[in-house]
């Protein structure tokens, strides 16, 4: 009788939770989205884009918590932070050539997305850009002689 009594008892535990585990299993979020972008070759002072799909390969909808980048030279903006199961959203991405007088070659620069994916909470994208022209400005160095009369 006590044996019965355990096993109802244990069945009748263990089915809510059984349930309730492979619904949540299945009802996830799946963030994709490349890890790494060439913005390719940008001349100094323009402007470089890129526009990538971010998709939810998931069933469960995908809530972007934020978005930033690794400098302020780069900005980028989802059109839409939660996306349903099966959709995408268009992630915009700008690096200003023009931000930093320094940017000159090759370089990278980091976008970091947070979301609710269990397996990718917080992932980045790696982005490569060359970026190529002289110095806008050149500082010489001159003897000068100044005479006090």
């Amino acid at each position: 009788m006590k044996f019965k009594l355990l096993a109802i008892s244990t069945f009748s535990l263990a089915l809510p939770l059984g349930i309730w585990l492979s619904v949540n299993a299945l009802s996830t979020p799946d963030i994709d989205v490349v890890s790494n972008y060439n913005l390719g070759t940008v001349v100094k002072g323009k402007v470089a884009v890129a526009n990538l799909p971010l998709r939810n390969t998931g069933n469960a909808p995908l809530k972007v918590e934020a978005i930033s980048t690794s400098c302020g030279c780069t900005s980028a903006k989802l059109s839409s932070m939660t996306i349903s199961p099966g959709g995408q959203a268009n992630l915009h991405i700008e690096y200003d050539s023009n931000a930093h007088e320094s940017d000159r070659g090759a370089l990278e620069r980091y976008v970091f997305i947070s979301s609710n994916d269990p397996k990718d909470k917080d992932l980045q994208i790696k982005l490569s850009v060359f970026v190529e022209g002289k110095p806008t400005s050149m500082i010489s160095k001159k003897k000068v002689t100044l005479s006090i009369p």
